[in-house]
């Protein structure tokens, strides 16, 4: 690929009208073969770069609220990014053919030439900015449009890819990740990290109302205890990172891997702490209103542990039943029920 890459550069800009065309389109392609999607599309945007010999290259994505907000650069460059974002903005409405802009918005000269190309697939509106492009080349006339049809290409294909991992990832009762997720997630734990705090829970009297309420109750039990234990340990949060939301991963995931069993993995925060949060957690699901005539004594069980390095994952959820099995008990004895009537 480096040898590909230095090839590339040594070509002239107008390659678009030889046969070479061919061999950016595979570079760009070849640059997808990756389980992170946004990744794939940072090394296409880089690829890009190298070809235009441009200051940077910005993939912008429509929001619901239809502002292009900044979805991944070639580069780390946070400022480039973020003027390109504005000029991106301020020229709305974008036309097809107005490809360059030279906009007197007091800009420095390294953002004087900027291209803009909009495009568009089944799910969203894209503009691809590209800035400080060598301009001394005379493009090809068809270059906007083959570079539009490439970055369709590959953002048809990132977009199948994510949906599809989540359909393969998701649990579709609660929205959680499920136990596919979970094994894929475990199986790439690392041996030496110290930090992993493993949770375990399940419903108390799920059963129960299963059998004498409908299983359509205990969907609604599952679910809302679920939302739960998200808002306690959310996958992601938006913060506002210089003027712009930015979605952060948190390093923590709830996984529903069986009917009410669920699992926390998280390496961002101590063991007391998730025990604090699991019993709060806890006195939100006893809460939970069903809609029934019967006063059932719901709750939330669960199994807090650190994960030792080296151990399989299994023991630690061994472990970590155990502790859970303890705590059922604890509720068995204070509501005064046998373990056959649960």
């Amino acid at each position: 690929l480096l040898k590909e890459v230095k090839l590339m550069k040594e070509l002239d800009i107008n390659f678009l009208d030889k046969n070479e065309y061919y061999l950016f389109y595979e570079m760009m392609m070849q640059s997808l073969k990756t389980d992170d999607v946004v990744h794939g599309i940072n090394k296409s945007l880089y690829l890009l770069k190298l070809c235009l010999s441009s200051g940077n290259v910005v993939l912008h994505k429509k929001n619901e609220d239809g502002v292009y907000t900044h979805y991944v650069s070639d580069s780390t460059m946070k400022e480039q990014s973020k003027t390109i974002t504005c000029i991106v903005n301020k020229t709305s409405p974008l036309t097809e053919k107005k490809s360059i802009f030279n906009l007197e918005l007091n800009l420095s000269d390294k953002y004087k030439n900027i291209m803009l190309i909009h495009f568009r697939t089944h799910d969203h509106d894209y503009i691809l900015s590209i800035n400080n492009f060598n301009t001394e080349n005379k493009m090809n006339p068809d270059f906007t449009e083959k570079l539009r049809d490439t970055m369709q290409i590959i953002l048809k294909r990132t977009e199948s890819y994510e949906k599809n991992i989540k359909a393969i990832s998701t649990d579709l009762l609660t929205g959680l990740d499920n136990r596919n997720s979970y094994e894929m997630r475990t199986q790439n734990i690392n041996k030496d990290d110290n930090s992993l705090i493993y949770g375990l829970f399940d419903l108390f009297r799920l059963k129960y109302i299963n059998d004498n309420y409908s299983h359509a109750i205990g969907d609604i039990y599952i679910k809302k205890a679920a939302e739960i234990l998200d808002k306690y340990w959310p996958k992601q949060r938006i913060e506002i990172i210089d003027n712009e939301e930015k979605i952060i991963e948190t390093g923590h995931c709830i996984y529903r891997i069986g009917g009410d069993e669920f699992v926390l993995l998280t390496n961002k925060e101590q063991i007391e702490l998730t025990k604090i949060k699991a019993s709060l957690a806890a006195d939100e699901v006893s809460m939970i209103n069903l809609g029934i005539d019967e006063d059932l004594p719901l709750g939330l069980n669960s199994g807090i542990i650190s994960h030792t390095p080296g151990d399989h994952i299994k023991k630690t959820y061994k472990n970590a039943d155990e502790i859970m099995i303890d705590d059922k008990q604890k509720m068995y004895k204070k509501y005064k029920l046998e373990r056959r009537q649960i």
